[in-house]
């Protein structure tokens, strides 16, 4: 139970005291000695001391008050036989602490103090017994049922931690992913213009350098924006544009590219982690590739779609990095795979089915 429910029902505790009228009620109705009333009157304080301390501790630490108040009840049984009411209380604390043997084992020592009371000292009240079973009884009732409602919230709000738990934890797992996929796509760039410009310097060509600065200014702040909106989900221009912009990177770098077949229709959520997906296959052929050429080709069959990234770079081995696993991830949440193979440079192969749960 969050710490607000239980704030909550402890400043609602008095609402369940009403049930001291069958306490009170004799006071009112029958001629007590006034010394009587006086003893009454302060053991029912007392007693209301020891119900809010049963509110206000864990479970654990209820046996001292339960204790207090069941002595208090025996205490005036003989005066008043309307401790009953008391009783019941007990009851209700017994239920609500312990397991069910102990509530069992409790209940049956109360109805054994009201037999003892009615037929031992007397309680000025002949139907006492019956009563007092039949309040006690169904007043520990209300104990369990409070115990497992409580049970059961404290319950619902772990589920409801650990989902909480969970997602923070994906989300997290989402944002270094995306991070790590625009700022190496980024970063990639500035490399790349960088060096073009300091060449463009060296032959004295300020024109063109001045273009490829601005070119990396306009990079900048694009990452930046990117960076921004990784929070709360990456946004792009649609797969057609940034395959436009990979093209143009991959230029830049000196490869020749080709972009064949027609790319997919999807939704936003799965376009989002294909251009995150073929855009850390680029940004590792410029970063490691020795090859010339780069072919990204997209095949559509009945029922999944095929995607090709190959560079005719030499590669022998490939190791997955941080990089090519968060590929693979992407895919995967996707309900397809991802495969590579080193004959005849590099081909990373993407595919996934056409229609997943997530698009339904």
């Amino acid at each position: 139970m969050s710490h607000s429910q239980l704030t909550r029902e402890q400043k609602h505790a008095w609402i369940y005291l009403f049930n001291l009228g069958f306490y009170i009620l004799p006071m009112v109705l029958f001629p007590y000695p006034v010394r009587e009333i006086v003893i009454m009157v302060v053991a029912m304080f007392v007693f209301v001391g020891f119900y809010y301390r049963c509110y206000f501790v864990p479970r654990e630490q209820m046996l001292w008050p339960i204790l207090g108040m069941y002595f208090i009840a025996c205490a005036v049984t003989p005066m008043n036989p309307g401790s009953i009411a008391l009783f019941s209380y007990v009851g209700f604390f017994i239920a609500f602490a312990y397991s069910w043997q102990v509530a069992i084992a409790g209940f049956s020592g109360l109805v054994l103090t009201l037999a003892v009371f009615h037929f031992g000292p007397g309680t000025r009240w002949d139907l006492f017994l019956p009563y007092g079973v039949a309040i006690v009884g169904t007043v520990s009732v209300f104990g369990r049922v409070e115990r497992l409602r409580q049970r059961h919230a404290e319950e619902q709000q772990r589920d409801a931690q650990e989902i909480e738990r969970l997602a923070t934890s994906v989300e997290r797992e989402r944002i270094a992913r995306d991070l790590h996929d625009i700022l190496g796509h980024t970063l990639s760039s500035v490399i790349l213009k960088s060096d073009l410009a300091q060449a463009q310097l060296a032959k004295q060509r300020y024109d063109e350098a001045s273009v490829q600065l601005a070119e990396l200014s306009d990079i900048a702040r694009e990452s930046l924006s990117q960076v921004r909106q990784s929070v709360s989900g990456y946004r792009h221009g649609g797969l057609s544009l940034e395959l436009r912009r990979l093209e143009q990177r991959l230029k830049d770098a000196g490869f020749r590219t080709f972009i064949t077949g027609k790319p997919p229709i999807i939704d936003e959520q799965r376009e989002t982690a294909l251009v995150l997906a073929i855009t850390e296959l680029v940004t590792n052929i410029i970063r490691h590739s020795n090859g010339e050429q780069c072919l990204i080709h997209f095949d559509e069959s009945s029922d999944i779609y095929v995607i090709n990234v190959t560079d005719n770079g030499n590669c022998q081995t490939v190791s997955a990095g941080n990089g090519l696993s968060g590929v693979e991830r992407r895919i995967e949440n996707l309900g397809g795979s991802m495969a590579i193979s080193t004959n005849k440079g590099c081909r990373v192969g993407l595919q996934f089915p056409k229609f997943t749960e997530q698009s339904v």
